[in-house]
């Protein structure tokens, strides 16, 4: 019995390119019709269904290397997103360390102002008001 590449695709479970990839890899004994598609014996066939069996297909093996590129993304996405928390907490840390800061320096400048504003009210009540001097004419006046 002869097959083409697709029924015996179908009848291994996996796709007519992964068929042809195995065929050229394992050079399978096989015959090309007049298209130039493959022909299949019942003895190819077998030595597919081996090489099928002895470990994962080539479209497993890329579905596999596949998921583990896929979760070795989702890892570094983990790590970024941990980063940029930690980034943005030390940053938050940081304004808020130079708020506190700024809030003391003010408070240190209001103080200074009110002890200014005291000394000046105190010399302003220490100052007697120079008494004026009249004039014999005012005097008189």
């Amino acid at each position: 019995m002869e097959l083409k590449t697709s029924a015996v695709a179908k009848r291994l479970g996996v796709s007519t390119k992964t068929v042809q990839r195995w065929v050229k890899k394992y050079n399978i004994p096989c015959t090309k019709n007049e298209a130039g598609h493959y022909v299949f014996t019942n003895e190819a066939i077998e030595q597919l269904e081996k090489y099928k069996f002895l470990g994962i297909d080539e479209e497993e093996k890329e579905h596999a290397e596949w998921e583990e590129v896929e979760q070795r993304l989702n890892e570094l996405e983990r790590k970024i997103d941990q980063k940029a928390d930690d980034v943005v907490s030390f940053q938050l840390l940081q304004h808020r360390r130079e708020i506190e800061e700024m809030l003391q320096y003010i408070q240190q400048l209001e103080q200074r102002i009110a002890h200014l504003e005291h000394q000046q009210k105190t010399t302003i009540v220490h100052e007697q008001p120079k008494q004026k001097r009249r004039g014999m004419i005012s005097f008189f006046l």
